[in-house]
C-alpha cells in the first residue's frame, strides 16, 4: 500500500557485551487518512515496527515521501502485530516550503 513517510528510526544494536542479546526497535512513521465525516477530517498519524535492516535502504532519503510499504502479521510479546517488511520510495511529497 502507498503511505506519506514522515520520519523513521533506526535503534537496533547489542545489549551489552556481557549478555551480546541484539535488540532492534526501530519504527517507521507514517500520515494515513482518516475515514472522510462530517465529524472526522484530514490525516492521523501512525507507526509502525520495522527491522532496522529495511529502513537501511532508504535511510538516506529525507522525508515526507510517499512508499509503497509491504506489511505482513506477527506475533511478539503475547500480542498480534504489523511490521513493515519492505518500503520502496516512491516520489517525494510536495510541502508548503518546496512548492
Amino acid at each position: 500500500m502507498k503511505l506519506t513517510i514522515i520520519g523513521f528510526e533506526i535503534i537496533a544494536g547489542v545489549s551489552s557485551k556481557k549478555s551480546g542479546k541484539p535488540y532492534d526497535m526501530s519504527k517507521l512513521h507514517t500520515i494515513i487518512p482518516l475515514q472522510q465525516l462530517d465529524t472526522a477530517k484530514g490525516s492521523i498519524g501512525s507507526s509502525y515496527d520495522v527491522p532496522a535492516h529495511v529502513l537501511d535502504k532508504i535511510k538516506g532519503l529525507q522525508p515526507p515521501f510517499t512508499g509503497e510499504v509491504e506489511m505482513q502479521d506477527v506475533y511478539a510479546y503475547g500480542e498480534r502485530r504489523q511490521q513493515v517488511v519492505s518500503v520502496v520510495p516512491v516520489d517525494r511529497v510536495k510541502t508548503a516550503a518546496a512548492a
